[in-house]
């Protein structure tokens, strides 16, 4: 029984992640759960959810399941939901599954594509 695994503890383990402000971060980011941003980073990011702040500066290829696009965003992202909004401001291209939305004021600039989902 020590190695009982529970949806309630996975969801635990990958949990909720936060890179602050004053944090400046270079490299790959993998994150299984939710994680945001409020700082700098220059790298390719993967997560379940990403929340970029306001105050965030973000370099590099983003795949999430929902990506939250309020601070500033070079580069690709690849989502099955994306929202952008009214501070937000995208230098890439926008791949998404199923939802866009972009709030009056976002600022894109890039090619947006909807990709159908594959069926197996």
């Amino acid at each position: 029984m020590f190695f009982k695994s529970d949806k309630k503890s996975q969801d635990q383990v990958h949990g909720f992640s936060h890179l602050g402000e004053n944090l400046r971060f270079e490299g790959e980011i993998d994150c299984k759960g939710e994680i945001e941003i409020a700082g700098k980073v220059k790298g390719n990011i993967k997560a379940k959810k990403l929340r970029i702040l306001e105050t965030a500066s973000i370099k590099g290829l983003v795949q999430a399941e929902d990506v939250e696009v309020l601070g500033y965003m070079v580069g690709n992202i690849e989502s099955a939901n994306i929202h952008i909004g009214e501070k937000g401001i995208v230098r890439g291209d926008l791949h998404f599954e199923n939802n866009l939305t972009v709030l009056e004021g976002a600022d894109i600039s890039g090619h947006v594509q909807k990709n159908k989902k594959e069926k197996i």
